[in-house]
């Protein structure tokens, strides 16, 4: 059984990541709505082709007695990068499940990520921003990894330029335009037009102050949207992964700006984790050798 948060009941329930959930997931006005769910769910997408978004993954929070839903992306064939909100740590009995090579799924394997594998980042303040980082228990082969970005204004999306996003979830409506509850078969894919932050920053400097201002991309609907169920699946921009889903406003409005948090503020972040964690691996093997001989 399966059950979408809203921000409300999640700011609630989030208290070692308070300012960033409570402000992120209850606070948002004006553009982006507290109507909105946890998740962020495709619509007015279309069927991913069988070769397109292999990287994604699908992750099922569970909170000791519902699973939740988000999106992922393999950025190495053991690392997957997501938004932090996906992950509540006051699920002390829950646990975090991913199925990869969902899509297309000729290649699906689910498996438990150990919390001590679970690392959302933190500031100097030890404030949470947006993005976290999950460690698989093995090494996944046959899926190529996404692309991190090359940081440079050159390469960067601008204004104008369109973004792709995927994911699965609720992507139907009613005749009342309410959403139907039944998941695609098939990943959705869709595609949004960047554009200024300018008119969302109030909203963003408010309601979002753990991560600054420029660390932001905007986006608004073109060929589909992100809605309920997509949150930490990637914005991705000539095959590299940009930013990871965040926000956004009511769906299938198809009008207001989405936040999405960028990836490359927090490269050198996303480096050492995978650097310290390799080492950290290292050590404990040698350390296993040492006690075993003496």
């Amino acid at each position: 059984m399966s059950q979408t948060l809203s921000r409300a009941e999640t700011g609630r329930t989030l208290r070692t990541m308070a300012s960033l959930q409570i402000l992120l997931l209850l606070c948002i006005t004006v553009s982006v709505s507290a109507a909105g769910h946890l998740q962020k769910r495709i619509y007015r997408g279309r069927n991913c082709s069988p070769s397109e978004r292999l990287y994604h993954v699908r992750l099922r929070p569970y909170d000791g007695k519902y699973y939740h839903v988000c999106g992922g992306s393999l950025i190495s064939n053991q690392w997957i990068l997501t938004a932090a909100h996906c992950w509540n740590t006051s699920w002390t009995s829950g646990a975090m499940n991913v199925i990869v090579g969902v899509h297309p799924g000729n290649n699906k394997k689910e498996m438990e990520i150990n919390q001590a594998d679970i690392f959302p980042f933190k500031d100097t303040n030890n404030n949470v921003h947006d993005i976290m980082l999950l460690r698989l228990p093995k090494k996944i082969t046959g899926i190529k990894p996404i692309k991190l970005p090359k940081c440079s204004a050159k390469y960067e999306p601008k204004i104008n330029d369109l973004v792709e996003v995927a994911g699965y979830g609720n992507c139907q409506l009613d005749a009342t335009y309410h959403e139907v509850k039944i998941q695609p078969a098939k990943l959705q894919c869709a595609q949004m037009k960047v554009e200024q932050c300018r008119n969302y920053q109030t909203t963003i400097q408010s309601c979002m102050p753990n991560e600054p201002y420029g660390y932001w991309l905007c986006a608004k609907p073109h060929a589909g949207e992100t809605c309920g169920g997509d949150s930490g699946g990637g914005v991705v921009f000539n095959n590299r992964i940009h930013a990871v889903v965040s926000n956004g406003p009511i769906c299938h409005n198809n009008r207001g700006t989405f936040g999405y948090l960028k990836v490359c503020p927090y490269m050198k972040w996303i480096k050492n984790t995978l650097k310290e964690r390799k080492r950290d691996k290292k050590r404990k093997f040698w350390e296993g050798i040492v006690n075993k001989m003496g």
